[in-house]
């Protein structure tokens, strides 16, 4: 392991547990920017191996989480807390790479990572560093109070996340979109107190609510024709809250038919920062979420290329795999 000694802001650390992210995917499969041979991975826990100058808050043999998105801590962005679009480090392109390595460089570390807490193992911390805090994100950005209808879309890692919240915050009902029998089960132990198909999601969203529609519904797929159906069963004056990655979709459209009319539409990047990472590491170590039953698989570093195809095409049952 030699990545040389970390700059200014920066530490070295070393990988201890990782995974593969929808995003990932997306980079691979659909950004021919993104030259081969480009560090993957941006979601990690590890170890403190060094840190660079000017570093106070981290120090080697420190097991911390790492944010997905690096932050500087001090420009106008990060002083309002929105720590995901630093603008000293380039949002939207301040996505942490290298962490499916054995190491990686971590910019802004003092603002980009937390110390776990001793009573969490990685398992349990990892999802913090990204699609848990994505989840919640996309609920927070929605507004949605205790009482609140909900509908997600989509009930993948991240939509699962937004389930996971959605609960939290005490949307009632809760309403999951999926079709999929593993992520069915997830959705409903996770706090959906109803599940529809795909197929059959608007007509049955709008019947349960009498035809009023939803005061949220999250798009969590990426997806034109999922975007178009949280409009329609979206009621005047709710909110349609996105954190779909449309990587393949040149362009995102409205609906023709008025469902666009008097609604809200917010977008979310993953919330990140110090603070973030301590609010969903707390609320873990609480008891009083555990996102951890989606972690369904297991694998090595040397079987990356492998473990991106099964990702790729859910085979085996994989909902989010863990990598070692």
């Amino acid at each position: 392991m030699d990545l040389g000694d970390p700059g200014p802001g920066q530490a070295l650390i070393r990988t201890t547990l990782t995974t593969i992210c929808g995003s990932d995917i997306h980079l691979v499969d659909e950004f021919p920017e993104i030259p081969a041979g480009t560090p993957m991975g941006h979601e990690a826990i590890g170890v403190v191996e060094a840190v660079g100058d000017g570093v106070e808050r981290l120090q080697p043999g420190q097991r911390v989480a790492s944010a997905c998105l690096t932050s500087c801590g001090h420009c106008r962005r990060c002083r309002q807390g929105e720590y995901q679009v630093c603008s000293e480090h380039g949002a939207p392109f301040n996505l942490l790479f290298g962490a499916q390595g054995e190491a990686f460089l971590l910019n802004g570390a003092d603002f980009s990572a937390t110390v776990v807490p001793e009573a969490l193992d990685d398992r349990h911390a990892l999802l913090a560093t990204d699609i848990l805090s994505t989840g919640f994100g996309a609920v927070e950005r929605g507004g949605v109070k205790p009482g609140d209808s909900v509908a997600v879309f989509a009930q993948g890692p991240v939509g699962l996340c937004c389930t996971i919240a959605a609960a939290y915050y005490g949307a009632e009902p809760l309403i999951a979109v999926e079709s999929i029998p593993e992520r069915v089960e997830l959705a409903k132990r996770f706090g959906a107190t109803h599940v529809f198909t795909p197929e059959n999601a608007v007509s049955e969203i709008l019947r349960l609510t009498d035809q009023a529609g939803v005061d949220v519904a999250v798009e969590a797929l990426g997806k034109q024709i999922t975007f178009e159906n949280c409009c329609r069963v979206t009621r005047f004056g709710g909110t349609v809250s996105s954190v779909g990655v449309y990587g393949g979709i040149p362009s995102l459209s409205m609906p023709t038919d008025g469902t666009f009319q008097h609604r809200s539409f917010v977008s979310t990047l993953c919330p990140t920062g110090v603070g973030r990472l301590d609010f969903l590491l707390g609320l873990i170590e609480s008891g009083k979420v555990d996102p951890t039953p989606m972690l369904t698989h297991t694998m090595t570093r040397e079987e990356l290329p492998e473990a991106y195809r099964r990702f790729r095409t859910h085979s085996d049952g994989i909902v989010k795999l863990t990598i070692r």
